[in-house]
């Protein structure tokens, strides 16, 4: 009998292969480890969709690229541990069907042209680690989509609960995202920041949709014929002939906080407007600047009032 090292993380499917022969071996050996092994996945899963969740409302104010590996890692090894210790009863529900016990029943059925989990676990020794992989990544998510079906008591996220306390909060929180598009754009990070501080009031002024969801609009974005996606109707202040006054105008709107970064740099890219701002690399000022001159905004102190928020003490910790 092969053997299967324990201290192995059950994300590594890798590991999975070995059991194979295993189950070719002795079925019954290995069948409590097959069990083992998919619901540490399952849980896996599971801890991934909810560090997702976590991130589309902001994420924490310490979170960072390491932060964020080491609780992957971490996770992991949980889903082991747990799974080793009984986990959520998956593994002990799938032994007693295959083995026949489940549902009163004296043999399991397993018809030959089934494709049911069952099945594929039933026949360990003639798939391949992918099938796996795949069916316990579809477990994970039909049942994050099953708690959060209709009928749920979850309440909708409101726009009020994405809302920064401080711009400290701002700064700590979104600037990971303006270096990613600052690196995308070959611009200097602190001046998209800048951008989106301005935009929103350091965070306190978000663009709520209709039924007072966040829309995660960082950057004033409209909606226009080239938008496809969800939107958020909102009235907005314009300057006409250097005057100002409110209108009512239809806004992008994104699922996280990320996705509003990746649109706006996006959005720059693929407009001629912007190019002259694309070359200002770490000028901060020159980009704001180009950024008015190309009609991002109509507000005559647009550049200047970006300038400003650069300058403020906010930044000065920021390289």
């Amino acid at each position: 009998m092969s053997r299967i090292d324990n201290n192995a993380f059950f994300a590594d499917f890798n590991s999975l292969a070995s059991l194979k022969h295993q189950a070719q071996q002795d079925p019954d050996a290995a069948l409590k480890k097959v069990a083992q092994e998919f619901e540490s996945i399952f849980i896996n899963m599971m801890f991934k969709n909810m560090r997702e969740a976590n991130e589309n409302i902001g994420g924490g104010l310490f979170d960072s690229t390491q932060t964020k590996q080491y609780t992957e890692m971490m996770h992991t090894q949980m889903a082991q541990s747990l799974a080793s210790a009984g986990g959520i009863g998956l593994s002990e529900s799938l032994i007693r069907q295959l083995q026949g016990k489940g549902s009163g029943a004296s043999t399991p059925d397993f018809p030959e042209s089934s494709d049911s989990e069952t099945h594929f676990l039933r026949n360990l020794s003639t798939l391949d680690t992918e099938r796996i992989q795949a069916v316990a990544k579809k477990a994970a998510e039909d049942f994050a989509v099953a708690v959060q079906a209709p009928g749920s008591s979850a309440e909708p996220l409101s726009a009020k609960e994405v809302v920064f306390d401080s711009p400290d909060n701002f700064v700590q929180v979104l600037w990971p995202h303006a270096q990613k598009a600052g690196e995308k754009l070959g611009v200097d990070p602190k001046a998209i920041l800048a951008q989106a501080a301005l935009e929103t009031g350091w965070g306190k002024h978000p663009i709520a949709k209709f039924d007072g969801s966040p829309s995660y609009n960082l950057f004033g974005i409209k909606a226009d014929q080239r938008w496809s996606g969800d939107r958020a109707t909102v009235n907005t202040l314009e300057f006409r002939d250097g005057v100002a006054q409110k209108e009512r105008a239809a806004f992008r709107a994104y699922d996280s906080f990320e996705q509003s970064f990746d649109d706006y740099a996006n959005f720059l890219q693929t407009s001629e407007r912007y190019q002259n701002a694309l070359q200002a690399g770490d000028d901060a000022a020159m980009f704001a600047a180009f950024l008015q001159k190309g009609g991002y905004a109509t507000d005559p102190n647009y550049a200047d009032k970006i300038s400003s928020i650069l300058s403020s003490k906010w930044f000065k910790t920021l390289l």
